[in-house]
């Protein structure tokens, strides 16, 4: 029998196919939840007024360019802490 290998079973080194599919599934779905989380907090900034804008220190351009993004256009960091 080759080195790595035993009986009946994939590489040891290498995942298998179930276990990669379930992680691209899985990564999918985090980022389609980002996606949505993210665009839902877009759309809540464009409805603020100038007062609350101006409260956490952004301006009404600054604003509407933020919510003015595509859905598809979500931050790395955001995906995978839903």
């Amino acid at each position: 029998m080759a080195p790595g290998y035993s009986r009946g079973s994939v590489s040891a080194g290498r995942p298998a196919l179930d276990d990669v599919a379930a992680s691209f599934v899985t990564r999918a779905a985090r980022w389609v939840v980002a996606a949505f989380a993210v665009a839902r907090e877009r759309h809540q900034l464009g409805d603020l007024d100038d007062r609350m804008l101006k409260d956490i220190g952004i301006t009404r351009r600054m604003a509407e360019r933020e919510s003015a993004r595509d859905l598809l256009d979500v931050p790395t960091h955001r995906i995978g802490h839903y």
